[in-house]
């Protein structure tokens, strides 16, 4: 076994002992919602502590199974990508929700650890050079990267993602994402392949989709163009036509 190999399955098994250190303060935490509901006679709060004790129950299983597989398994990379989506799993768990729409409002520093985390374990499981990449992997890392800001890590693992399952869906998410950081060009043969690979059903709706997000990108191009002074290394954030989350830190002061 290679010292690399050596190295990332005590990572592995650092990182999923993290994992249950992490779930004892949820427990601590579901222990004082609990007494909380009582005091005040909360039934709201008593239904979100039963949900909250489910949610514990159901992590601390997937550790455990992905502990075994890891320890089964060092040289697999797939025991490895499925640490890299429950990882990625705890970071959403872990944001900040609206609790009147249920959307993700803000990225804690306990999301932002783990997102970190499963970025970090996806570098690894690249190094392996897997013959097929895992597409819930790598799916969850560009959700990783859009939460913590990082356009670029976005793109290179999506990119990653249409190698290893070329469906239309994905081209377009990667023409969303290319469009939002300004690489028309880029985003023009995204779009191409998206459109190329959908259905006739889609494809008209698809297009006109297409023509308002490049157009904003054409736009924002142009408008960069005209304030060189004020550029600040960003892309201008653009809105996404198809309707999907594009997670942003609202916590991040503003540029």
């Amino acid at each position: 076994m290679s010292d690399h190999t050596v190295k990332s399955y005590d990572d592995d098994l650092a990182i999923l002992k993290q994992m249950l250190a992490q779930m004892g303060g949820l427990a601590e935490e579901q222990l004082a919602n609990a007494i909380d509901a009582i005091a005040k006679r909360d039934t709201k709060l008593a239904d979100r502590v039963i949900a909250g004790d489910e949610k514990i129950d159901a992590l601390e299983q997937q550790i455990e199974d992905a502990e075994k597989e890891v320890e089964a398994n060092p040289d697999d990379p797939d025991p490895l990508a499925s640490l890299i989506v429950i990882r990625a799993q705890s970071g959403d768990r872990q944001l900040e929700y609206d609790e009147a729409t249920g959307a993700p409002v803000a990225l804690t520093e306990n999301s932002r650890q783990e997102y970190e985390e499963a970025i970090s374990l996806w570098q690894d499981y690249l190094e392996m050079d897997p013959r097929k990449v895992n597409a819930a992997a790598a799916a969850a890392i560009v959700q990783a990267h859009r939460f913590l800001g990082d356009v670029k890590g976005a793109i290179a693992a999506q990119r990653e993602l249409v190698e290893s399952d070329a469906r239309s869906p994905n081209f377009v998410s990667l023409a969303v994402l290319l469009y939002g950081n300004l690489q028309i060009e880029e985003g023009d043969k995204a779009r191409d392949q998206a459109l190329a690979k959908a259905d006739a059903d889609t494809k008209k709706d698809l297009t006109a989709q297409f023509e308002q997000l490049r157009k904003q990108a054409v736009k924002a191009e142009e408008q960069e163009k005209k304030q060189p002074d004020s550029a600040t290394g960003e892309s201008s954030e653009l809105s996404d036509p198809f309707g999907g989350l594009t997670p942003t830190d609202p916590a991040a002061p503003a540029p």
